[in-house]
């Protein structure tokens, strides 16, 4: 949508600014620029229309997609506040380590 965005835009100005350098009466110049531009919305309109229905008829989908994606991450933040009532943050135990660790020499 932004380079069809982009298109419009660069049609829009380089139209205008073609008419601007034209050697033309200023109210002869000023009609044709908006007859020019009123070309254009109506060349644009159903492209717009278009892209419009397709965002239109995605909307829910992406809506479900989303609400989804919010009740999977609550669920996954419950289970890991259930897993963690020890205090950790892993959910291993807090203080000492049960392994052997190499010594102060070594």
């Amino acid at each position: 949508m932004g380079y069809l965005r982009g298109v419009v835009h660069g049609v829009i100005i380089g139209g205008a600014v073609a008419l601007l350098y034209a050697p033309k009466p200023g109210r002869q110049m000023r009609d044709e620029l908006s007859e020019r531009l009123d070309q254009v919305r109506g060349q644009i309109q159903p492209v717009i229309d278009q892209a419009q229905g397709v965002v239109d008829s995605a909307r829910p989908q992406v809506e479900r997609g989303i609400s989804k994606a919010q009740q999977q991450a609550q669920r996954i933040t419950r289970r890991g506040s259930e897993s963690t009532g020890s205090g950790s943050a892993y959910g291993g135990s807090v203080g000492m380590g049960t392994g052997s660790a190499p010594g102060p020499g070594v």
